[in-house]
């Protein structure tokens, strides 16, 4: 059997069953452990799936994270109003971190000073290429179609020699307090952006507490600023500067 129709024949057992784990795909398919282990994470990768220990899960249907693109269906008028609080923070001649959000895209459409960017999102990239204004640094590697980012090793760890005036990231989920993502490329690239940058900024809307993904980088307490749409709880201002 090949790997596409393994990995479609594991998406149908998730409609009948919430987890499915290694072993039991092992007995199922008669393969390796590092084949199943391989199925998960392409799963995972196209935020399919979780990863739980021992297997995966289905994702939940009331606070799944859907794709970039359909995201961008929904440039609403929080994502301007957060958009337009971020460049506030965006000095001349400052070098910053965009990642990849729909609401930082937002940003690098508003924005108009004169800057040095480093991203590894594509439709960053397309945004600010032809603003003479930017010196625009993308980090390549191999495309994410999903949520349209790159990544690869080498150019990862190019950010650890980097210095950053502000790193601009925007939450997938906010659940608890914790900020996740569902892609762990993306995850591991906000971390070593963020060890580097003298400010860390959050953008998120207030509905992103009530989401979650499968891979944390910390919680809000481990950020600078949060910007959103909304007035979030008395425990979460306590926790970090809030601007809404």
């Amino acid at each position: 059997m090949y790997q596409e129709q393994r990995l479609e024949a594991i998406m149908k057992l998730l409609e009948t069953h919430d987890t499915l784990t290694t072993e039991q795909m092992i007995q199922q398919f008669q393969v390796s452990r590092d084949t199943v282990r391989r199925d998960f994470a392409k799963l995972s990768n196209e935020g399919k799936v979780r990863r739980v220990h021992g297997g995966i899960m289905s994702l939940p249907k009331s606070n799944e994270i859907v794709s970039f693109n359909a995201r961008m269906n929904d440039f609403t008028a929080a994502k301007d109003h957060i958009a337009q609080l971020a460049e506030q923070f965006i000095q001349a001649q400052g070098t910053y971190f965009f990642d990849v959000s729909t609401t930082v895209l937002k940003l690098a459409q508003i924005m108009k000073t004169k800057a040095t960017i480093y991203t590894y999102s594509l439709d960053n990239a397309i945004m600010l290429s032809a603003d003479p204004n930017i010196s625009l640094h993308l980090l390549g590697g191999q495309f994410f179609e999903k949520n349209r980012f790159f990544y690869s090793l080498n150019e990862a760890e190019l950010l650890n020699h980097l210095q950053f005036d502000a790193a601009f990231i925007g939450a997938a989920g906010l659940k608890n307090g914790q900020i996740s993502f569902e892609d762990q490329a993306d995850a591991y690239l906000k971390q070593l952006a963020l060890k580097n940058a003298k400010q860390k900024i959050l953008l998120a809307e207030n509905a992103k507490f009530a989401k979650e993904s499968t891979y944390l980088i910390g919680n809000i307490a481990d950020f600078d600023y949060l910007l959103t749409d909304k007035k979030p709880t008395d425990e979460i201002c306590s926790q970090i500067e809030v601007k809404y």
